[in-house]
């Protein structure tokens, strides 16, 4: 078993609140009900007053007792809202989240993953109005093409967005093993036949095409912090349980010697995590092809310890590593990968997460078996969801 140190964020400070906007994911949820702290794209657009109807709409002086009679007909106030499904994110396989840190009153924006191609980032995008402007770095959670494919559509928009303002370039924070290309085994040789049959996936966006677009870009393999301590992305993940083995069909391309090669373990896989004010961590795992209980372990043994002096001392109310939110893909679907269901739901409750978003390739069973086991604590992701992680009313 491969194994290394945890992953430290010393100038990870404590923020007031953070938002979370799902831009790709593999499914929408427009209907279900979640916790007061998440709503959705529709729900804005049910309040958004741009898209009041003024034909159906009138303001009314007059009270309505709710009588055998049509609302509008008498003088009681009427709001109609024009709801065109046009507006509405689509789905995708792949994810993209757009993090929002608020300290203070000063905020920071992190994009993180861009979804599998560049027409469904800017479709999304555009029905979210993400202010490019404001995004100040962009992390890649591993590079596999449904998390890197829309990456330089996102810095395009980044770069168009500051053509006439002073603005630091977009940051595209990476980790450096990137590879040629990468996709799976789907059939090795047997006694009846010699071949081995492969797919392969996309290519992940070059540096230099990247850097044309005008992105600055920064490789990281160990654990750091960004925007002023607003967020931290880790280095390597350890891999500490036994079950979370990695994808056995994984396989790697080398151009140069003309050859796939295995590769189970992604080892440039990273998370990202931040950290709010009486309400603890938030950590987002692209595909968690590292395991997502490696994932919150590693998290936990990161926080067992107060913060450091250069922020705010945590509320005696929650444990230091205590986990409010863990979203993204928990890569538990497809037969291999379902067997490790119940070790995983298992070791989730033992660590204890207040929600639990799973998306992306993470599964129906996995969900599910999760809700069975944590009812009230899971949600499905969805594209156009939006997270609000603050403290509570006092």
């Amino acid at each position: 078993m491969l194994a290394f140190e945890p992953n430290e964020y010393p100038d990870l400070i404590e923020l007031d609140s953070l938002q979370l906007r799902v831009i790709v994911d593999n499914e929408i949820d427009h209907m279900s009900a979640g916790p007061a702290y998440k709503s959705g794209q529709a729900q804005e657009l049910y309040r958004d007053p741009r898209n009041r109807d003024p034909v159906k709409s009138k303001p009314g002086s007059g009270s309505c007792g709710c009588g055998d009679h049509d609302h509008g007909s008498d003088d009681t106030r009427v709001d109609t809202v024009a709801f065109d499904f046009e507006d509405l994110v689509v789905a995708g396989h792949g994810l993209s989240m757009l993090c929002i840190g608020v300290k203070d009153g000063k905020e920071h924006r992190v994009l993180f993953d861009t979804g599998p191609t560049p027409s469904l980032y800017r479709a999304n995008a555009r029905r979210l109005e993400v202010d490019h402007a404001k995004i100040e770095a962009i992390v890649l959670s591993h590079w596999h093409i449904d998390h890197s494919g829309g990456m330089l559509e996102a810095v395009k928009s980044c770069t168009e967005a500051r053509r006439h303002q002073p603005i630091d370039p977009v940051v595209v924070d990476l980790h450096p093993d990137r590879p040629d290309q990468r996709g799976a085994c789907l059939k090795r040789p047997t006694p009846e036949d010699d071949r081995y049959e492969y797919v392969a996936w996309g290519a992940d966006p070059t540096l230099h095409a990247l850097e044309k677009e005008g992105a600055k870009i920064a490789l990281n393999d160990k654990a750091h912090t960004l925007c002023e301590g607003y967020f931290g992305v880790s280095g390597e993940i350890p891999r500490r349980t036994s079950y979370e083995t990695g994808l056995p069909s994984h396989s790697r391309w080398f151009a140069a010697e003309g050859c796939w090669k295995d590769e189970q373990e992604i080892m440039d896989e990273r998370y990202l995590v931040a950290r709010v004010k009486d309400r603890g961590l938030v950590v987002l795992s692209g595909c968690s092809h590292a395991g997502i209980v490696n994932v919150c372990q590693d998290v936990h043994n990161a926080f067992k310890t107060p913060a450091s002096s250069s922020s705010s001392s945590s509320s005696s109310e929650i444990k230091s590593n205590h986990i409010a939110l863990v979203a993204g893909g928990f890569h538990l679907a497809g037969g291999h990968f379902e067997a490790r269901i119940p070790d995983t739901v298992r070791d989730l409750q033992e660590i204890g997460p207040e929600l639990l978003a799973p998306g992306h390739c993470s599964g129906w069973k996995a969900r599910a078996a999760c809700d069975d086991a944590m009812p009230g604590r899971v949600v499905s992701l969805g594209g156009g969801s939006v997270y609000t992680i603050a403290p509570f009313p006092k």
